[in-house]
């Protein structure tokens, strides 16, 4: 009998051992904002990392919606300590000039006018630093190294963007996610009938754009167009490598589950991505269309008394976007969703910095979007 009982104690603290094993990690990953390159804005930004994160997982855990839908009834969970992207330090030598000119102008300037000068200069400097496309791509291109070596470890990721960070995710999403069908891509653009000829008869996998530019088969050009390489054999070349490409450059299937944008202003920044003229809203429709098919999430979640925080688009539902984009869209629980009526209590000054401080309230805030969006984009599926 007591062998008996001693057997059962085992196989009691055996199973949840063997339960937490079979769980897969979603990783949080929180990027940071504009105006962090200093030492004591880097500590900030950690010490709201740190403090956000607990409460943030405790209200996706508790969330009997997230539980069922996102971590697909417990198949998966939330790692328990944060990981930080950190691209502010990536732009210290410009701050440097900027610091430079603004020592002349302090000369001559008066006091409170260059206070005020200063203050909006390294606010804003980062955020324009990172938005010129030269700056981003070693920016996305660390960020995806982090991403593939959770990738790697099993475990897949939620992106944070805070304020400029929320330029990081889409611009990850953007150059990342492969969304590309080579071989429409390339009849659609003005290269030789033998090279698309040689692109038909040789199928390749769908692609990013990064895999393109990477594989030297396009560039982007500085009036926002995807230009191929219309050198024949040297094209041919790298096209034969571009699965390689494709395999190193875009991101894996089921590696991001979704990205949580807040506080910010990215609207404000990337209003040319609605531009008709633009190749790049072409495939900005593409970026849609691979969220929704994939399963993955975009949230936007801004205080509604954050002057700097802007609603990406506005809520529609998913046959109202299919409409808009004109792409037949084969939906598959992703959704976009934009929630900025939670109201932080805070001065209009001080609202843009308090998502760290009021953590409980913005993750609960962070956990109805998520409910809303996705109840929005699949009601059928409920």
């Amino acid at each position: 009998m007591k062998k008996f009982l001693f057997l059962i104690l085992i196989l009691f603290c055996i199973s949840p051992i063997s339960i937490a094993q079979d769980q897969k990690e979603i990783q949080f990953i929180y990027i940071n904002g504009s105006n962090n390159n200093d030492k004591k804005m880097k500590n900030w930004f950690y010490k709201g990392m740190n403090k956000m994160h607990p409460k943030m997982r405790k209200q996706f855990l508790e969330s009997e919606f997230i539980s069922e839908k996102l971590l697909e009834n417990n198949k998966y969970t939330i790692s328990a300590e944060p990981e930080a992207y950190f691209w502010g330090d990536k732009s210290i030598e410009g701050l440097e000039l900027l610091n430079s000119d603004l020592s002349i102008t302090e000369m001559f300037s008066p006091r409170l006018a260059q206070r005020v000068r200063t203050f909006f200069a390294h606010c804003l400097h980062d955020a324009i630093w990172v938005s010129h496309y030269r700056n981003m791509r070693p920016v996305i291109s660390d960020l995806h190294k982090q991403i593939m070596e959770n990738h790697n470890k099993g475990k897949s990721v939620i992106l944070f963007g805070y304020s400029a960070g929320s330029f990081v995710t889409y611009e990850y999403m953007f150059n990342k996610f492969a969304n590309i069908d080579v071989e429409k891509y390339f009849d659609n653009t003005n290269t030789s009938n033998e090279f698309k000829t040689y692109v038909k008869a040789n199928k390749k996998k769908d692609t990013c754009i990064d895999a393109l530019i990477d594989s030297k088969l396009a560039v982007f050009s500085a009036e926002g167009v995807l230009i191929p390489n219309n050198n024949l054999e040297k094209a041919k070349e790298n096209y034969d490598k571009l699965d390689e490409y494709t395999c190193l450059s875009c991101m894996p299937e089921n590696s991001v589950k979704g990205v949580v944008n807040f506080a910010s202003p990215l609207i404000l920044f990337y209003s040319d991505i609605s531009n008709p003229r633009y190749s790049l809203t072409y495939h900005n429709k593409l970026l849609y269309k691979y969220l929704l098919e994939n399963n993955i999430f975009w949230l936007t979640v801004n205080y509604a008394d954050d002057p700097f925080g802007f609603p990406t688009t506005k809520n529609i539902s998913f046959v109202d976007l299919q409409d808009k984009i004109k792409l037949d869209i084969k939906p598959n629980k992703g959704f976009l969703y934009n929630k900025s009526n939670v109201k932080s209590r805070r001065t209009f000054l001080g609202a843009h910095t308090s998502y760290w401080d009021t953590a409980n309230k913005f993750s609960k805030a962070v956990v109805k979007a998520y409910e809303d969006g996705y109840e929005l984009y699949n009601s059928n599926d409920l």
